[in-house]
């Protein structure tokens, strides 16, 4: 299955210099290798734009996800405290399609009021995300690896 992974850039990156947080990165791969090891083809911008913000050609990186959102099996919106107005155009784009949702976010940072609704309509579904590396991957296993 094709997963097209929607992660927010904005609140870990570095203005100053356009870079990906180092710990964020980390995480950040440490989960699409988790979705991979299940068998699954996974694309996320970050990891393709080098895990720096493009912002030469920004029409070209949102027509680059628009593709592959519609090329993509399921949406695994990685939710993070600030709202991301990149990933809530890619839930919709998503949704739009047709394509299976999965809102994942930490137990500390509940669902915003139109996420909760997305769920709570059967648009989508929640993954609430553990701390642990390990649970992580439990948790995606036990969500994502499912639905191929």
């Amino acid at each position: 299955m094709k997963i097209f992974v929607a992660a927010s850039y904005s609140a870990h990156v570095d203005y100053e210099t356009g870079n990906v947080h180092p710990e964020y990165k980390e995480w950040l791969e440490a989960t699409l290798s988790t979705v991979e090891s299940l068998g699954h083809t996974v694309f996320c911008a970050l990891r393709a734009d080098g895990y720096k913000i493009n912002n030469d050609d920004p029409a070209s990186a949102f027509r680059l996800d628009m593709q592959h959102i519609k090329e993509s099996d399921t949406l695994l919106a990685l939710l993070a405290h600030n709202v991301s107005a990149g990933v809530q155009t890619e839930i919709g784009v998503a949704l739009a399609l047709g394509r299976t949702v999965f809102l994942a976010h930490e137990p500390d940072q509940p669902l915003t009021y139109f996420n909760a609704a997305m769920v709570q309509g059967g648009a989508a579904q929640e993954i609430v995300l553990p701390a642990g590396r390990e649970d992580i991957q439990q948790t995606l296993a036990n969500h994502i690896g499912i639905v191929a």
